[in-house]
């Protein structure tokens, strides 16, 4: 009886610790990626509810799952992708969100090719966790000095990265240093699923890596390695290009160069990443209510434009969706295919996948296996 009373007692001091601060003097804590969020949407909020913002930032979902399991800091909001939602909601590391408290959220509002993602089999299990925050695809940045590389990747795909006399000899070539995104690519060459638990398929995609000559293994520097000349051809997430395209467009403003023409992305529609990145409320969480107060602002029409036209993304909201695709200040964007991930899943004969998480032993194993690439 006394264990029992215990438990009650420490239940609601935690339900206490948890809503407790939801407004004026508090601070509300997100794990983010880096340059993943306006800070003048940040301010705006800050100001509407008299509260502050601290956003840290990582480079990887690992790390952001790794922050959360060891409680580096009490973790308001993160910003994992799909496959770590999984991961972080089977490992009990998330909250589930009361939508009843955030009046923008309709079932109805988000991409129709995203909701189908979303009620997918491969997501379905964690869908009361999450509201999406921006979404994209798998792509080959590549560099367009060079005569002949655009032709090459246009009509060839991802064969590019295997099939290296496919690209103008001598061309250099940067992939992922990470097994998820590399074994990704050996993947989509192979025609394998993105999801695959198969060990054999697996390690014919550990072989196909260690046995091709990359110019460069590397992570956020490839995007700029391309658009600096260094490299011909690299894989990137769409982000990470419109990263670099956004920026060296705001260098044109305050120079005659237009760096953008010289490079560009192009997305494979036949089989391909689709991902999303969303907002989670994760365990460590000490401001429940704020944070749903935070991820229902972020879904205000004006503060998610506002938000997609300086970060460059592609929106997951159907209304700034719709808006940003019909805005002539957008035009140059949408030249570019990658920025349009529903194209890949409306592509006829496509096979857009989200990834999975495919579980602790399948995990490490290519972990281990992957050493054996990096470091040959």
């Amino acid at each position: 009886m006394i264990k029992r009373l215990l438990s009650i007692i420490i239940s609601f001091i935690l339900i206490i610790t948890i809503t407790s601060c939801s407004g004026k003097g508090c601070d509300l804590l997100i794990l983010n990626w880096g340059d993943y969020i306006s800070d003048e949407v940040v301010s705006k909020f800050e100001e509407e509810f008299d509260v502050k913002v601290k956003v840290s930032t990582t480079d990887t979902n690992e790390q952001m799952y790794s922050n959360i399991r060891n409680k580096t800091a009490m973790y308001d909001l993160v910003v994992p992708s799909d496959y770590m939602i999984d991961q972080m909601h089977k490992d009990d590391l998330l909250l589930k969100l009361d939508y009843s408290k955030m009046s923008n959220y309709k079932d109805d509002i988000f991409v129709k090719e995203l909701n189908s993602l979303m009620n997918s089999e491969t997501c379905k299990d964690y869908k009361d966790y999450y509201v999406p925050y921006f979404w994209g695809s798998l792509g080959i940045m590549y560099n367009k000095r060079v005569k002949g590389v655009e032709e090459a990747v246009l009509k060839n795909g991802f064969d590019v990265f295997f099939k290296q006399d496919l690209l103008p000899k001598g061309s250099k070539i940067g992939m992922y240093n990470s097994s998820k995104d590399a074994i990704a690519c050996a993947e989509l060459y192979l025609g394998y699923s993105l999801n695959t638990k198969d060990k054999k398929e697996l390690d014919e995609c550990i072989d196909l890596l260690r046995n091709t000559d990359f110019y460069m293994w590397g992570s956020d520097d490839l995007k700029l390695a391309v658009s600096q000349g260094k490299l011909d051809v690299a894989l990137v997430y769409s982000g990470d290009f419109f990263d670099t395209y956004y920026a060296d467009k705001e260098a044109e403003e305050e120079s005659e160069d237009d760096n953008t023409k010289n490079y560009s992305i192009y997305a494979p529609r036949s089989h391909n990443n689709v991902f999303f990145d969303s907002l989670v409320i994760p365990n460590t969480c000490t401001n429940y209510d704020l944070a749903l107060e935070f991820i229902n602002f972020m879904l205000d029409y004006d503060n998610s434009y506002d938000n997609a036209s300086f970060i460059g993304y592609c929106p997951t909201l159907q209304s700034v969706y719709d808006d940003m695709l019909n805005d002539e200040e957008n035009a140059d964007i949408l030249e570019i295919d990658a920025y349009n991930p529903a194209l890949i899943i409306n592509e006829e004969n496509s096979w857009p996948e989200v990834y999975a998480y495919l579980g602790s032993e399948i995990y490490s194993y290519i972990e281990k296996k992957f050493t054996t690439v990096l470091f040959r």
